[in-house]
């Protein structure tokens, strides 16, 4: 057994070590390194390797030490193996490691010298003049704004996005021609029958958007018998038929179209 001979700079931690074991090895015998199980802070790096001289063999293990100070590592014993087929073990040998820290040697009391008094720190004045100056600067420019932006008042049209009193403007009408093209017939069905919807619950109150059909027309009936009432209803059904049937499906651009022409009829019959 060779230990590991002590150098002038000592390996540290996390270094790669070579511990080697040499053996005597007897002639027709030939030789094989046993496995390795290392307990930390020792970490194996790899397998053993073997190399023969004359009479002898060295079996070097690859390590790595985690922790600094002194180890004493169990170095396996390899395997003889004899022509005959018989197999001897040879008992493992300790070997010792010394690691060294990679960190710094802390200072010692004796060299550290001791510093002279620090000056006081001055702290330094503090005056509310600048926020102050800058609050006045700010109402100078701010305030001619404001008194401009007052004096102005709202455009003759009214707020923009709002219909002014008396308007009659319907809600904006979508695509709906771009969309049949597309292949979305239930889209357009469900705009189509979104705006008429939208039309009626502006004209009465009661015929909410969130009714369904049936009770929609019931309540049309009864406020306004003078409408088209068998009209609307073909519309709304087919509409709905188109919206949420399953097999053949209405023409849906033909329905909106009757629908947008049932829509200023609907106006006149209210006026």
């Amino acid at each position: 057994m060779t230990d590991l001979p002590l150098q002038a700079i000592l390996p540290t931690v996390g270094d790669t070590i070579w511990v080697t074991r040499t053996i005597a090895l007897p002639a027709g015998r030939s030789l094989r390194a046993s496995d390795w199980e290392v307990a930390e802070p020792v970490e194996l790096l790899g397998p053993p390797r073997i190399s023969l001289r004359g009479g002898s063999a060295d079996v070097s293990y690859p390590i790595a030490v985690w922790r600094a100070g002194f180890h004493t590592v169990q170095v396996p014993g390899p395997l003889l193996l004899s022509p005959d087929g018989r197999v001897d073990s040879l008992r493992p040998e300790a070997v010792t490691v010394r690691i060294a820290s990679v960190l710094p040697r802390p200072a010692t009391d004796t060299s550290l010298r001791p510093q002279p008094r620090a000056d006081f720190v001055p702290r330094p004045a503090t005056t509310p003049l600048p926020l102050i100056l800058l609050l006045v600067v700010a109402i100078a420019l701010l305030a001619p704004i404001h008194w401009w932006w007052r004096r102005r008042g709202r455009p003759a049209g009214g707020v923009p996005g709002r219909p002014t009193t008396g308007s009659t403007a319907g809600p904006a009408k979508p695509p709906l021609e771009r969309w049949a093209d597309a292949g979305e017939p239930r889209a357009v069905a469900a705009a189509a029958t979104t705006r008429l919807r939208t039309a009626l619950a502006a004209r009465i109150p009661a015929a909410l958007p969130s009714l369904d059909t049936d009770e929609v027309l019931a309540t049309v009936a009864r406020q306004r018998p003078d409408w088209p009432l068998t009209e609307l209803g073909d519309v709304l059904r087919r509409l709905d038929e188109a919206r949420f049937g399953s097999g053949a499906l209405p023409d849906a651009r033909g329905l909106a179209r009757w629908a947008a022409e049932l829509e200023p009829r609907l106006s006149q019959e209210a006026a």
